[in-house]
């Protein structure tokens, strides 16, 4: 999995950067404030750990267990962010199997 349109959202070239940017256009998003609370705290929280690998999202188990989260739990809400994250339909597809 990837975040979208990373590198919009980026222009610190080095990797895991102590920051990462957080537009002011989400105030007028609609996507956004249609998530639910913990849909949106996730997204948050994996804009933090895709900024220590380019945009690239570390496993389920892996996400679960940085943000202390049930696995469970991840996937249901990662399942919530496919506006905002590439890949989330095939990784559906393979947690089930």
């Amino acid at each position: 999995m990837r975040i979208k349109n990373w590198r919009k959202f980026q222009h610190y070239n080095h990797r895991k950067p102590p920051w990462i940017r957080f537009y002011r256009d989400l105030l007028d998003d609609r996507e956004w404030f249609a998530l639910s609370g913990d849909a949106s705290k996730l997204l948050a929280n994996c804009w933090l750990l895709a900024s220590e690998d380019d945009g690239n999202l570390p496993e389920p188990q892996d996400i679960a267990f940085r943000l202390r989260m049930d696995v469970k739990t991840v996937k249901t809400l990662l399942c919530q962010l496919s506006q905002w994250v590439d890949g989330y339909a095939s990784a559906v597809l393979a947690w089930r199997a």
